[in-house]
């Protein structure tokens, strides 16, 4: 059967947010008991959320006894949760809250490409997201970025919702855009709402909206925010006092931005930070902005500005601060991964070849050529280093080798959703493979479990 009829069964209303979900439903939680908690945020983190179920105080947070005020406490409350529903503190409760928002990250990635483009685009997005190297990494580890890029995505989705709708007025949507921006907050701290508040503005004040920003309900809105954010914060410095108010306003948020006493580096450390966490993807995100300015996208030149301008904001705002790590940017990603869907999306459904030439196949070759010498690489290098570890990286080896030919095949046929897949599947295995068989073998080097116990 021809692949783009296959493709067109599962097009059908919501049936691609159902092919999402149980992907990664597979892809992120099979394997989360395979390995132990490693430092050094996992096993601190699942000491945070232990204390609090002993102490009974849902509060104020403490790790080893002593107030912790390095951040809000939504991420911790969620890991409580998740010990209770799955009946203790195990590799695979601690790190549940961190999958589940992944996917949930994944499905609103999904919404919003569909919003502002297409379902495919949607669900094309959605799978760039699911498959793109950190978030993978971030989404199968007790880490709290998936859940904050959760929050603010939800907050933008709202803000879609609520702009495409004017003049009529959504009150849902915009509320709702606020009350992700509270939760976010919760999550980690001022940034959740900061985010969320500086890319819409920024996006209405570049459309020059001026409209838009009064109907916003800025003062109700950042009241309700505000209302939910308090809600826990009033009642932890009544109880942590000045120690707290000092640790999570000024050590924690402005020290760290200003100063940054730990992950000091330059300015310019995401431009090669970055590229290497989004990969395969990456390959393709200077032709989707190149794209976004071309004559053909004239008629949503609007929705691609709002993308460009998500992805700015995020970028520049963490490239200002003197801590950096590469986590950080999570956030943009959503953004990133709907312009390279918008790209294949109208890749596969163009007739130009130049189109196909220009901003997909010359980067689709570049990927072939660093696959194959990734393929003969790794074996190389482990068997000089780790001669007795070699075994373990031929299959992987052999993925990437394989996974070139076949890619190699596909871009001379019409079949150009095969593509996509193939890079799809070629990340899923690997990182399958990566965290059934090599993580385990490396566990006993990073292990906690006198924590984790």
């Amino acid at each position: 059967m021809d692949i783009n009829k296959i493709y067109k069964i599962y097009s059908q209303k919501w049936s691609q947010f159902f092919l999402l979900l149980g992907f990664c439903l597979f892809f992120y939680f099979l394997n989360l008991n395979r390995w132990d908690l490693w430092n050094p945020d996992e096993p601190r983190y699942a000491q945070v959320a232990r204390e609090m179920i002993q102490r009974g105080d849902w509060i104020l947070m403490h790790f080893n006894g002593k107030v912790y005020a390095d951040k809000p406490p939504l991420f911790f409350w969620l890991i409580g949760l998740s010990s209770f529903l799955w009946k203790g503190f195990t590799s695979f409760s601690v790190r549940f809250p961190a999958a589940l928002f992944g996917t949930l990250t994944v499905l609103v990635t999904f919404l919003i490409g569909k919003s502002l483009f297409s379902l495919r685009t949607g669900f094309l997005s959605g799978l760039i997201l699911a498959t793109s190297f950190q978030f993978i990494y971030l989404s199968t580890r007790a880490n709290i970025d998936t859940t904050l890029t959760f929050f603010i995505a939800v907050s933008l989705f709202c803000f879609v919702r609520w702009y495409r709708k004017l003049p009529a007025l959504d009150h849902f949507s915009i509320y709702g855009f606020f009350i992700g921006m509270a939760l976010a907050t919760l999550v980690k701290g001022p940034v959740g709402f900061i985010l969320p508040l500086l890319i819409s503005l920024t996006y209405l004040i570049v459309l020059r909206d001026w409209n838009g920003i009064k109907k916003m309900r800025l003062l109700p809105g950042m009241t309700l925010c505000m209302a939910i954010i308090f809600s826990w914060y009033l009642p932890a410095l009544f109880k942590g006092g000045e120690f707290l108010l000092r640790e999570t306003l000024v050590v924690h948020t402005v020290d760290r931005f200003a100063k940054g006493w730990s992950h000091v580096h330059p300015f310019y450390y995401y431009l090669y930070n970055f590229p290497m966490n989004f990969l395969p993807w990456i390959i393709f995100l200077p032709g989707a902005i190149i794209y976004l300015y071309s004559k053909e996208r004239k008629h949503d030149r609007k929705e691609f500005f709002f993308l460009w301008i998500w992805f700015l904001v995020v970028f520049l705002f963490f490239s200002i601060s003197k801590g950096k790590r590469g986590l950080y940017l999570l956030p943009l990603f959503p953004a990133t991964s709907i312009l390279v869907g918008k790209l294949w999306d109208d890749y596969i459904s163009s007739s130009f070849e130049s189109f196909r030439y220009k901003w997909v196949t010359i980067p689709l070759y570049g990927w072939m050529g660093l696959t194959l010498i990734l393929g003969a690489v790794i074996p190389w290098v482990v068997s000089m280093k780790f001669p007795s570890y070699l075994r373990y990286m031929l299959p992987i080896a052999f993925l990437l080798v394989g996974g070139c030919l076949l890619l190699f095949f596909f871009n001379r046929t019409k079949y150009r959703m095969g593509l996509f897949f193939l890079i799809v599947g070629m990340v899923a295995i690997g990182f399958f493979y990566i965290e059934s068989v090599v993580f385990p073998l490396i566990n006993p080097y990073k292990s906690a479990r006198f924590i984790s116990r």
